[in-house]
């Protein structure tokens, strides 16, 4: 939740404010609201088309695309991460594509 409320709804977050913008005014999410968007990426993570984006240092990104349900077709990517020391994927970021 703290990926979400610190970073992707941030308004203030020097590159999350963006985000957070279009989270609000596409599906009126904030940070007073973030339960809704922590969701939403769970429902993503499971229903959602995984597709592994690229290889860092750091480990192995995948990318999640899915359909938000009644939005008339908005979709929301996850980026998560796996790492050698932290096999669970991680959310890295989240966004309106």
């Amino acid at each position: 939740m703290e990926k979400l409320i610190g970073y992707c709804l941030n308004p203030e977050h020097t590159s999350g404010k963006h985000k957070a913008r279009v989270f609000f005014s596409v599906l009126g999410i904030t940070a007073e609201n973030a339960e809704i968007l922590q969701q939403l990426v769970l429902s993503a993570a499971v229903e959602g088309e995984v597709v592994q984006q690229n290889t860092t240092a750091f480990g192995q990104q995948f990318k999640v695309d899915w359909i938000v349900p009644d939005t008339g077709g908005v979709q929301l990517r996850t980026i998560w991460e796996i790492t050698l020391n932290y096999p669970n994927p991680r959310l890295i970021s989240a966004f309106i594509k």
